[in-house]
């Protein structure tokens, strides 16, 4: 009780905490010393002392601890025999975990990959990372991102597609809070079909110093990370430092020279990480069953199925477009056919699922 109330005072940090515990073993010594604005022995400013303080005297642990046990949440405290082996030995593991799903545990062992990319992704980057997410769910590999806008949730609504639909979600607040909003419904099937994780007790916002955190640990609890598109910078990258620091392998998907969302992951394949060139090869590699399911087999081959006449028919288009957005105009000047022959060859490679459109900008997708 008194851990997962230490773990919910305002500005606790991981390390914050394991501070507090290696001068103080005894946690409930550690909360009444608190109380009692004793030295608890922890560098932090005077400021934070005072919230810290503050906070304590108005919380009562055993009703924090029973909010939890109501909720049906899974503790998962450092030691217990429960607690993710992949944690054991990590350079910065998490004193107590809080996962929230059905399959709290099972998530959090065997085969995993994290699929993370950017929030601002192209539509090749949602296809990719959606059925990279479930070609891997499917063979019974874990998958496991921040469940972030764009490339993450991308991934965990492609293991939506399969059953059983076991996916890791690590979220930079407690598990009760929607961030970002518009992922609520997602965040609740992952949560009912495999498990939602946090470093934070239930009502923790998720300020803006808790997301590296949250990326550490989709690093540490997978086996590989792949990024799908990154700009050079942001929390991919930050997931990959921690990923290699912790020697897990790193993949990249490359994308086109002219996108901004791929120059990250360009970058990466330059400096050595593994290029996914193929994704039935790279599911291979981590794959359990050694078949797709078939739950998931309509989901993932439906591309596939395309009619060939049509890609042969419309090839023209698919060369002109290449793998870079292009406007229609252009499309329509630089192929030199008419405005109406365009429209029928867009039209036939968008439900064939070889291209999109928004408003006037063509897209290749396969």
């Amino acid at each position: 009780a008194a851990l997962v109330a230490l773990a919910g005072l305002p500005g606790m940090s991981p390390r914050r905490l394991w501070q507090l515990l290696s001068r103080q073993p005894n946690v409930r010594e550690v909360w009444q010393q608190l109380i009692a604005s004793s030295n608890v022995g922890v560098d932090v400013n005077e400021a934070t002392m005072r919230g810290w303080v503050a906070s304590a005297r108005l919380v009562e642990p055993q009703h924090v601890l029973q909010a939890h046990v109501a909720r049906g949440l899974k503790l998962l405290v450092y030691g217990a025999a429960d607690y993710p082996v992949q944690l054991i030995g990590d350079p910065e593991p998490p004193p107590i975990l809080f996962a929230d799903g059905p399959r709290q545990l099972t998530p959090l062992n065997g085969p995993s990959v994290a699929i993370v990319g950017t929030r601002s992704c192209t539509r090749y980057g949602r296809d990719i990372a959606h059925e990279l997410g479930a070609r891997l769910a499917a063979r019974g590999v874990r998958v496991v991102s921040g469940l972030a806008h764009g490339i993450d949730a991308s991934a965990h609504a492609g293991v939506q597609t399969t059953s059983p639909a076991a996916a890791l979600a690590i979220v930079a607040s407690g598990v009760d809070v929607y961030y970002p909003r518009g992922n609520r419904e997602l965040q609740r099937r992952v949560a009912s079909s495999g498990a939602v994780v946090s470093e934070w007790p239930l009502q923790c916002r998720p300020t803006k110093w808790r997301f590296p955190a949250r990326n550490r640990l989709v690093a540490a609890l997978s086996d590989a990370v792949v990024v799908v598109e990154s700009g050079e910078t942001g929390g991919s990258m930050y997931t990959v430092d921690e990923a290699l620091s912790r020697d897990r392998a790193v993949f990249a998907v490359p994308g086109s020279v002219r996108s901004p969302a791929s120059t990250g992951t360009n970058r990466l394949i330059a400096d050595g990480a593994q290029p996914v060139v193929n994704l039935e090869q790279f599911v291979a590699q981590f794959s359990v069953t050694g078949a797709i399911n078939p739950a998931a087999r309509g989901q993932l081959e439906s591309p596939e199925q395309a009619s060939e006449d049509d890609v042969n028919r419309d090839g023209w288009l698919l060369e002109l477009v290449g793998w870079h957005p292009m406007v229609f105009d252009l499309v329509v000047s630089e192929s030199g056919r008419s405005v109406a022959e365009v429209t029928v060859a867009v039209q036939r490679l968008i439900g064939s699922g070889h291209v999109t459109q928004v408003g006037s900008l063509i897209e290749r997708v396969r």
